[in-house]
């Protein structure tokens, strides 16, 4: 086997993004592998965001893997990474950590995550022997929308062109009193650059107090149908549980409003009092895997933390 590693090329994405779905297709046992996740996107906009952090596997001129590493500041997130399945248990997601990881030194990640699947031994322990180790699970919630939100006051940062570099820049400022140096701007650039979706913005005052940035509709990360919560944070403070209801109810009121019946969202359980809460507020797993970190500190995985997030 004599396979090549190099960057992933804006001529790549097709073949990438189409090898994604069989690999993860195959790997879930769908009849139609190349059906998995409908029509949602990935690669296009990971690797315009984070161009220096995707890698493709090929031999023979043919794509076999992919690889991708994310910059949130000082977290760094590894994936996805998919195989052929022709080529699985042939060395080929080892080639390619081999060639990604090195990325997130060059960013200067303090913490480096993954989402895997616990069940899967050989996963786990491929991970462990790059210096990943397993905390808590990650759950995968769903609920449908039936109804919109009730959230007046919740601002859509895309309708905001004169105030959206203040706003961003205070979102920064946000995340980075949960995890120093966790910044989400490059993701919130990307969302709006190319209309995969919006950022809610919850104020109090002058300040915010808390943001989700949502994908929805065809060639985002949600999908046809569906709103998906990739990023959800709220401003530490006694009034968090509060304000995270609030900006789940932001959230709603802008997936119906993108028409969207499914109301999707990621969080680590470390966080409980958020996994609580959406629980409470009508959500249900539908998917569970495990974060792995690199090195193995908790990072932001602490109770009192109101975030939401999907390292997939």
């Amino acid at each position: 086997m004599t396979i090549l590693i190099r960057a992933l090329g804006e001529g790549d994405i097709d073949a990438a993004e189409r090898l994604r779905r069989l690999a993860f297709g195959t790997l879930f046992g769908l009849p139609d592998p190349l059906s998995f996740r409908g029509d949602a996107e990935l690669l296009a906009a990971r690797r315009r965001a984070f161009p220096e952090g995707g890698m493709i596997a090929e031999e023979n001129g043919e794509i076999v893997g992919v690889a991708m590493a994310n910059n949130w500041g000082s977290l760094g997130i590894f994936g996805p990474v998919a195989v052929h399945p022709a080529q699985w248990r042939r060395g080929v997601a080892r080639l390619l950590l081999d060639a990604t990881l090195p990325v997130f030194d060059q960013w200067g990640s303090r913490v480096v995550g993954l989402y895997t699947f616990p069940e899967r031994p050989s996963h786990v322990r491929l991970y462990q022997s790059f210096g990943f180790w397993p905390r808590a699970l990650t759950a995968i919630m769903t609920r449908d929308i039936t109804a919109p939100g009730t959230m007046p006051d919740a601002l859509s940062l895309a309708d905001l062109a004169s105030e959206r570099a203040d706003l961003v820049a205070q979102c920064a400022d946000l995340t980075g009193t949960i995890f120093a140096g966790l910044d989400l701007t490059r993701e919130i650039d990307t969302v709006i650059a190319l209309a995969l979706g919006d950022v809610v913005v919850l104020m109090e005052g002058s300040r915010v107090a808390g943001f989700a940035l949502c994908h929805s509709g065809k060639g985002s990360e949600a999908g046809t149908g569906r709103a998906y919560i990739k990023f959800a944070a709220l401003r530490p403070g006694p009034q968090a549980p509060q304000l995270f209801a609030r900006l789940i109810d932001a959230c709603s009121d802008f997936a119906q409003r993108r028409g969207a019946t499914l109301l999707s969202a990621g969080v680590n359980l470390g966080r409980m009092n958020a996994y609580r809460s959406l629980i409470a507020q009508g959500f249900r797993t539908s998917l569970q895997g495990v974060a792995m970190h690199r090195p193995w500190v908790e990072a932001y995985d602490r109770p009192d933390v109101f975030v939401l997030d999907d390292w997939r």
